[in-house]
C-alpha cells in the first residue's frame, strides 16, 4: 500500500514540474525584468522567447520595440513597428517610439505627422522628439521656443536641455549653451551626446584637451560611431600628436575599411606626421574609388604644397573650396596657397573666412598673422600674432614678426608726438 502511494506520488510531482517550471519562468516577466536592469540584448531575447508563444501580444511587441530604442537600433524599430501594424495603434507610448524612430532615421516630417495625429502623449517627450524634427528641419527657432515654454513652467528634463545646448552652439551662443549642456552631462552620464556637444564647445574655445576628454568619453560610450574616433584623431592632430590620430582612426577602420572619409582623414593625419608620400599614396587611392571627393581633393593639395608644386596643389584646393565654402581648414589651406604665391589680399579673405568660423584654429591665426604682415597692416598683425601666440607660446617666427610689427608701429608712435609736439609749440 506505501509503495504504490510513494508511486503515485512521483508521478504526480513528474506530471505537474514542468507546468510549474513554465509558470515560474514567465518569458514576459524575464524580459521586463532584463528592461529594467538595463540589458537589452537578454530582453529582446525573452520578447521573441514570449513572441513565439503569443505573436499578437501588444505589451510583448512594444516591449521588444522599446528595448530596441535604448540599443539605438531605429531602423528596426520602424521596420517592426510596421510589422505588427502598431501604426494605426496610436497610442502614446507607440506614437513615441514611432516619432523618434522617425527622426533618427531622417524623416522628421514623418515624426511631426504621428505627433500632431495623437491624443494621448507624455507633454515632455511630445516636445522632446517634436524639437528634434524641428532641429532637423532647420526650425531651430520653433524648437527653441518649444523648450522655453516647458523651462518656464519648472525645471528642465535634461534631454531638453541637451537640445537646448545644441541649438545655442548651432546659433554661436557658446557661453549660453553651456549650463544646458553641463546639466545634461550630469544628468545623463550614459548618454554619448552629451560628452561629444560639450567637446564641440571646448574644441571652439581652443581648450583642446579638455575636448579629448569628452570625445574620449562619448567613443567609449559609442564605440560604434565613428565620428567619435574620427574627432578624437581631429583633436589630437591638433595637438601634434599626430600617431595618436592615426591609432584612434584604426578603430573605425577596422569596421568599414573603405570608407572614404575616414580614409582620407588617416591621409590627412599621415601628412601632419611628416609621412607625406604615405599619405598622398592613400589620398590617391581615394580619389581613384571615389572621383571628385572634395577632402581628398584638400588632402593632396596640402600635401602637393608641401612638395613645392605650388600651382597643381592650388588647382586641388581650389576645387575642395568649391564643394567645402564653409570647412574653415579648408578654406586656410587655399590661403595658405595664394600666399605662397603672393596672392595676399587673396589670402587675407580666406583667412578671415576660415577663422570667422572656427577662431580656435592656431595655424590660422598664424597664417593670417604672416599675411597682415607681408600686407605691412601692423595694427592688425599685432592683433593676430597675439592670437597666434596663445596655441604657439615662443614661436621663433611669431617672435621675429612681433619685434617688427612693434618697431614699425612706435616709429609711428614717435613721428606721431613729435609732430604733436611741434604743432603745440607754434
Amino acid at each position: 500500500m506505501i509503495s504504490r502511494l510513494l508511486f503515485i506520488a512521483v508521478l504526480v510531482f513528474t506530471l505537474i514540474t514542468p507546468v510549474l517550471i513554465q509558470a515560474a519562468v514567465d518569458p514576459l516577466s524575464q524580459a521586463d525584468d532584463a528592461y529594467n536592469n538595463g540589458e537589452y540584448q537578454r530582453a529582446i531575447r525573452w520578447y521573441d522567447e514570449a513572441l513565439s508563444a503569443n505573436p499578437n501580444d501588444q505589451d510583448v511587441v512594444i516591449g521588444r520595440l522599446r528595448s530596441l530604442a535604448a540599443l539605438s537600433r531605429w531602423d528596426e524599430v520602424v521596420n517592426g513597428a510596421s510589422r505588427f501594424n502598431l501604426t494605426s495603434a496610436d497610442t502614446g507610448e507607440v506614437s513615441v517610439l514611432r516619432a523618434e524612430a522617425a527622426v533618427k532615421t531622417g524623416n522628421p516630417k514623418e515624426a511631426l505627422n504621428i505627433l500632431d495625429n495623437t491624443i494621448d502623449l507624455n507633454r515632455t517627450e511630445e516636445v522632446r522628439i517634436r524639437s528634434a524634427a524641428l532641429i532637423a528641419l532647420d526650425r531651430s527657432e520653433e524648437a527653441a521656443s518649444l523648450i522655453r515654454n516647458m523651462e518656464n513652467e519648472g525645471p528642465l528634463d535634461p534631454r531638453l536641455s541637451l537640445l537646448m545646448g545644441t541649438i545655442l552652439i548651432e546659433k554661436g551662443n557658446i557661453s549660453a549653451s553651456l549650463p544646458y549642456l553641463e546639466e545634461a552631462y550630469l544628468a545623463l552620464p550614459n548618454d554619448p551626446d552629451a560628452s561629444t556637444y560639450l567637446g564641440d564647445v571646448a574644441t571652439s574655445l581652443g581648450k583642446y584637451e579638455e575636448a579629448l576628454d569628452f570625445a574620449s568619453s562619448a567613443a567609449a560610450l559609442n564605440q560604434s560611431d565613428p565620428s567619435a574616433w574620427v574627432n578624437i584623431a581631429y583633436l589630437n592632430s591638433r595637438l601634434g600628436r599626430y600617431d595618436e590620430a592615426i591609432d584612434a582612426l584604426e578603430h573605425p577602420l577596422a569596421v568599414t575599411p573603405d570608407d572614404p572619409q575616414l580614409l582620407n582623414a588617416k591621409a590627412y593625419a599621415l601628412y601632419l606626421s611628416g609621412r607625406g608620400s604615405e599619405g598622398r599614396t592613400l589620398a590617391e587611392e581615394v580619389l581613384r574609388q571615389h572621383p571628385g571627393n572634395p577632402g581628398a581633393k584638400d588632402t593632396l593639395g596640402c600635401i602637393l604644397l608641401s612638395e613645392g608644386k605650388v600651382q597643381e596643389a592650388t588647382e586641388y584646393l581650389e576645387q575642395a573650396v568649391e564643394y567645402l565654402p564653409r570647412d574653415p581648414e579648408v578654406l586656410s589651406h587655399l590661403a595658405d596657397a595664394y600666399h605662397q604665391q603672393g596672392m595676399d589680399n587673396k589670402a587675407e579673405d580666406l583667412y578671415q573666412r576660415s577663422l570667422r568660423i572656427d577662431g580656435s584654429s592656431g595655424r590660422a591665426w598664424k597664417g593670417y598673422s604672416e599675411v597682415l604682415i607681408s600686407l605691412e597692416r601692423f595694427p592688425e598683425a599685432a592683433s593676430a600674432i597675439a592670437e597666434a601666440f596663445k596655441y604657439y607660446p615662443g614661436d621663433s617666427k611669431l617672435i621675429a614678426w612681433e619685434e617688427k610689427a612693434d618697431k614699425v608701429l612706435v616709429d609711428w608712435y614717435l613721428k606721431e608726438e613729435a609732430a604733436n609736439t611741434t604743432t603745440s609749440h607754434e
